[in-house]
């Protein structure tokens, strides 16, 4: 007899998949080709960068900070954006030395602005395609595994203090996106817990790559945050100067979202996702969790 018990859905494999198909398809970067970027340590090889020198946030910034500037291509096709095609062609010699890391951290850095309530809301959209009491595995690279109800999860916001890098994006006849420019910023993870009755354990960052290098996971390997509770905590201590934990919120859902039809596509594509990986794994986000 075929038994009818549904297998667990893997908690890493869902985030491995949705931190693909996001920005992949990201609105405001779609076929957006990198053309400069800045630090707080080198200036902008164009014209169009140059104007962002005197910008008040760029000037007032003392701290790191990176700038990038994107255009779209209105010849791309409908491949999904990747680090790997985030270049025109031909490459500039001012780009043309850009590592793969260096290439993947800038891709999802610039589309990490507000990407925390954005990925937020994209769970929630993939979980709602489930009943709330499925089970989900859980697993980190520090040897944390255990197996819950997705409904288990939580939002937790809490307030991040001065943080320690800034990023200036601007895409040309698009939009500007500044990230950690302001003495205070709100970020939003999704916590999950071994029991209905138990504590958060272990937090989901999907965003986490808007703070650069510093929120890479998986002993950074990985574009997204799946860790404990502490560890979360810790990194909370290097990407910014502190947080208040103690007036963190948490809540169930999140509200509407203007970006909610195409999240919802984003969350019931996670088949096509599997496709894209398989054909570009090696520009998604480096090698799997120890299992």
């Amino acid at each position: 007899m075929t038994s009818s018990v549904r297998a667990p859905l893997d908690l890493y494999s869902i985030a491995l998949l949705l931190n693909y198909e996001r920005p992949s398809t990201e609105p405001r970067f779609r076929h957006a080709k990198l053309h400069d970027i800045a630090t707080a340590s080198s200036t902008f090889s164009t014209p169009v960068g140059g104007t962002i020198q005197s910008e008040p946030e760029w000037v007032s910034c003392t701290g790191p900070k990176d700038a990038f500037v994107f255009e779209k291509d209105g010849s791309a096709s409908d491949l999904p954006d990747l680090p790997s095609n985030m270049l025109p062609t031909p490459v500039p010699a001012h780009l043309n030395g850009l590592t793969p890391k260096t290439l993947e951290t800038i891709f999802w850095q610039a589309r990490g602005h507000d990407g925390c309530y954005i990925c937020v809301t994209l769970l929630q959209h993939f979980f709602d395609l489930y009943s709330p009491d499925v089970a989900l595995r859980v697993r980190t690279s520090a040897g944390t595994e255990y197996t819950t109800a997705a409904s288990t999860r939580v939002i937790l916001e809490l307030k991040l203090f001065n943080p320690k890098l800034m990023t200036f994006v601007q895409v040309v006849n698009g939009g500007t996106y500044i990230t950690g420019s302001e003495d205070t910023m709100m970020h939003a993870v999704v916590g999950f817990a071994e029991s209905m009755a138990g504590n958060v354990s272990t937090i989901l960052d999907l965003a986490s790559m808007q703070f650069g290098d510093a929120g890479r996971g998986l002993g950074g390997r990985s574009t997204f945050a799946l860790e404990s509770l502490d560890a979360f905590y810790d990194r909370v201590e290097v990407i910014a100067i502190g947080a208040d934990t103690e007036n963190a919120r948490t809540s169930k859902r999140i509200g509407p979202c203007p970006n909610d039809a195409w999240l919802k596509r984003v969350a019931k594509s996670r088949s096509v996702g599997r496709r894209a990986m398989r054909r570009h794994g090696a520009d998604i986000v480096g090698p799997l969790a120890r299992n």
